[in-house]
This record gives structure tokens, sequence and C-alpha cells, in this order.
């Protein structure tokens, strides 16, 4: 239940702080961190590195990819700063890794999430700057803010 609370609160978010407008130029890089998310859910199938606890395993991942991961990645590329310097770029990843980790820190402590094999918070919080370093750069690289 607390992963379906979780997809209702994202998407709350959304319909709150998203700029609707920017749809046609953001979604594109949404559906590259849903189709991520569905991709580490099939090989976490056959190489569990870690594992998300709950009423149903299906949903719980639905509810990420589709909710979260959609969410976050919108209003990620929606805030990007306008003047982008080294600095101020490198202080933008921090503040939204340190809030993914935090919330991956919460579902670990309450007993939501498990760690397996050799994966552990550290190499979250790695591939959370990979994650948003792609996610930029796939923006950037296809120039999706034209379609604005």
């Amino acid at each position: 239940m607390f992963h379906l609370v979780v997809f209702f609160i994202s998407w709350a978010v959304w319909i709150i702080f998203s700029d609707k407008k920017r749809w046609r130029e953001i979604f594109p890089v949404c559906f590259l961190a849903a189709f991520l998310g569905c991709l580490t859910d099939m090989l976490g199938q056959y190489y569990p590195l870690w594992q998300y606890l709950g009423w149903n395993p299906m949903c719980i991942h639905l509810a990420n990819d589709i909710g979260v991961f959609v969410v976050v990645t919108y209003l990620f590329i929606q805030w990007l700063p306008k003047r982008q310097t080294f600095w101020r770029m490198a202080a933008y990843w921090f503040v939204w890794t340190g809030a993914a980790i935090s919330l991956e820190l919460f579902y670990d402590r309450t007993g939501r999430l498990i760690y397996h094999q050799w994966w552990n918070i550290w190499c979250s919080y790695l591939a959370d700057w990979l994650l948003f370093a792609l996610f930029y750069y796939y923006h950037r690289l296809f120039r999706f803010e034209k379609l604005s």
C-alpha cells in the first residue's frame, strides 16, 4: 500500500508543480527513465541487487516506473538552471541526487527495500549521478527543448 501512496503523491506533485506546456519536450526523457526502470526490474529478476518489499512486487515496480521515475525526471529537466555553469550544475545535481538517495534511505530504514549481493546505498548514489547525467545529456543531445 505504501508504494501506491507514493505513486499518487508523485503524480499529485506533478499536477501541482509541472509546467504542462513543456510536456512534448520533457516526456521523451521521462519515457527513457521509465524504460530504464522497467529494464532494471527485468534484470533484477535474474540478477537481484536490491528488492522492494511490499504487497505485490509487480505493482511496486510499476508504481516506481510510471510514477516516481517519470515525475522526478520531468521535474529534474523542467527546473534545469537557465545559466548552466559548472558550479551551478554541480549544486543542482547534488540537490537532486541527495533527494533521490534520501528517499531510498527512507525505503531502506523502514524495511521496504533490501540490498543483495554487493549492491549498497553508495552504489545507488553513484547510479543516481549517472542516471541524472544520462537524462540531462539525452535531453540536450536531441534538443528536445525545441519541441516546446
